[in-house]
């Protein structure tokens, strides 16, 4: 198991907060064990997402289509950047 880091801003966080709340379940498919989402303290709508997970669940789960437009309709602004510690 790794840490994996994903931060990425989003034009609303209210607005985002439910839809990735209802990813929960594709998250969990995937092995994603632990989860935290942190908020940005001088910009809350800059979102950084703490997942404990095997770090090859990464590239699948951030090329499905499906997430994509999930991403897009939780108002994210560009692509993620993904770390791996």
């Amino acid at each position: 198991m790794a840490h994996i880091f994903i931060q990425h801003d989003v034009a609303d966080y209210e607005a985002w907060r439910p839809v990735f709340d209802a990813d929960k379940p594709a998250r969990e498919a995937a092995g994603a064990v632990d989860v935290a989402v942190l908020r940005d303290a001088d910009n809350p709508n800059s979102i950084w997402i703490v997942v404990e997970a095997d770090p090859s669940i990464v590239e699948p789960m951030m090329s499905d289509p499906e997430r994509g437009a999930q991403m897009q309709a939780g108002g994210v602004l560009g692509p993620p950047k993904v770390w791996v510690a």
